[in-house]
């Protein structure tokens, strides 16, 4: 089988995935409408597919863009303007992405020991032509609902992409105060979370909380609102739930409520995704 052969086949798996009813341990993004968002918080090194239209990303001043058979490589947390384009032909918009979880990156700088510490670097758009068997292995695990299986092939995914280059995802980044709080909260959106209860879990006083989120640039408020609307973005793309729903499951009673914090946060109305 020829290598444009074996990246067809890849794309047609990849795509037929997206399709499947039964959720994905993986985040399946469609839309059906152009659209951008504005200060999107990417928490650790993140790989997309587009597997219909295009997604890109606003860095230092300049669009990083992706389209199928391309990999959109995030190689570190940070803060950035997306946009995600439909399909000429189709209208719609489908990618799967994957944070990289934690073991699988602690289990790549086991594999590499001696691995090259570096800054995590710019985002990039990656050809999949070399990495077409990490990802077969990926997709066809994930098929197979052979979950373990799947994780050896995003291993993969990552021991390639560091031979390609990209030391920086084996960087040990040290995890500030507001990941920790946003973790917190996000394990149970739907609590009405009050200061005390943070001070609590993390054993520190509300002064030394207040201060050290300050010292991050941010506060507890804002903290607890984004880790809300950060996953009720991952519910718009990948379910067709109203924004109702998706405004009561992230913790807000009121639709009018979420809507209006949403669009202060990402720049465009929750509406707009266009799933439901």
């Amino acid at each position: 089988m020829t290598a444009a052969s074996r990246l067809d086949q890849l794309l047609a798996l990849l795509l037929e995935l997206s399709r499947r009813e039964t959720p994905l341990p993986c985040l399946c993004v469609r839309a059906l409408s152009s659209h951008r968002l504005n200060a999107f918080d990417v928490t650790g090194p993140l790989v997309a597919l587009p597997l219909q239209g295009r997604k890109r990303a606003l860095e230092g001043g300049e669009w990083i863009s992706s389209v199928p058979g391309e990999l959109f490589l995030v190689p570190g947390s940070r803060r950035v303007d997306v946009e995600n384009i439909p399909d000429a032909e189709s209208g719609e918009y489908v990618a799967l992405g994957v944070l990289i979880s934690a073991n699988i990156l602690e289990a790549a700088r086991q594999l590499i020991p001696d691995h090259v510490q570096a800054e995590p670097g710019p985002i990039a758009s990656v050809p999949l032509e070399s990495l077409v068997d990490p990802l077969l292995k990926w997709g066809e695990s994930l098929q197979h609902e052979r979950y373990p299986q799947a994780c050896h092939g995003m291993l993969g995914v990552v021991l390639r992409l560091y031979e390609m280059g990209y030391h920086g995802l084996l960087s040990r980044p040290v995890e500030s105060l507001a990941a920790r709080v946003r973790n917190l909260v996000a394990g149970n959106l739907s609590r009405e979370w009050v200061s005390g209860d943070i001070e609590d879990a993390l054993g520190m006083s509300g002064a030394t909380l207040r201060r050290h989120l300050a010292a991050e640039g941010t506060s507890l408020r804002d903290v607890i609102v984004n880790a809300r609307l950060a996953r009720s973005l991952e519910l718009l793309y990948s379910t067709r739930l109203p924004v109702k729903a998706v405004a009561q499951r992230v913790g807000y009673a009121s639709a009018s409520s979420f809507t209006k914090r949403f669009t202060e946060r990402y720049g465009m109305e929750p509406s707009r995704i266009g799933n439901a």
